[in-house]
């Protein structure tokens, strides 16, 4: 089907590299797949600094001797 737009559509100079824009390639897909496990690892981490953060009980130091 799409050859047959290609013979019909006249030829527009500029146009060679022209996508769609539904259409994503798999490299692009998978970085971005990437980053939202990253941005989750990154969160989670956060979560667990705050936690700590808050749950913080002073220690006293102890001498012996």
């Amino acid at each position: 089907m799409s050859n047959i737009y290609t013979k019909e559509a006249p030829y527009h100079p500029g146009y060679e590299d022209v996508s769609f824009k539904r259409e994503v390639s798999k490299t692009v897909s998978e970085l971005s797949e990437l980053r939202l496990v990253n941005a989750r690892y990154l969160k989670f981490a956060d979560a667990i600094v705050d936690f700590c953060k808050a749950n913080h009980v002073p220690t006293k130091k102890v001498n012996i001797g």
